[in-house]
């Protein structure tokens, strides 16, 4: 079984396409408030952004959540892959009702 200890440098990419943000090396899981969601295409209010790594699979796991609408979830393996929503769910559950 491998154990990841750092983001890969794809998963550094995607971290930086949704959070706006630039990844802080050695921070495995966290939240912050961003004002430039979406790398800076969002210009209204802030968003909030959470993010899980995992040392076991490899998995980037990360969320935007505003008050004013529904949480936007998103996950990565160590190359830098989509990941299936129900792996995703497991995190960060989807907050749409029905």
């Amino acid at each position: 079984m491998i154990n990841y200890s750092e983001l890969s440098e794809k998963q550094k990419e995607c971290f930086k396409k949704i959070s706006g943000y630039y990844y802080k090396q050695g921070k495995l899981k966290g939240s912050f408030s961003t004002d430039r969601p979406y790398d800076g295409e969002w210009d209204l209010s802030p968003w909030r952004f959470a993010y899980v790594f995992q040392i076991d699979t490899g998995f980037l796991f990360c969320e935007l959540s505003h008050r004013m609408t529904n949480n936007r979830t998103f996950g990565w393996d160590y190359e830098g892959n989509e990941i299936a929503e129900e792996f995703i769910d497991k995190i960060f559950p989807n907050d749409i009702i029905g």
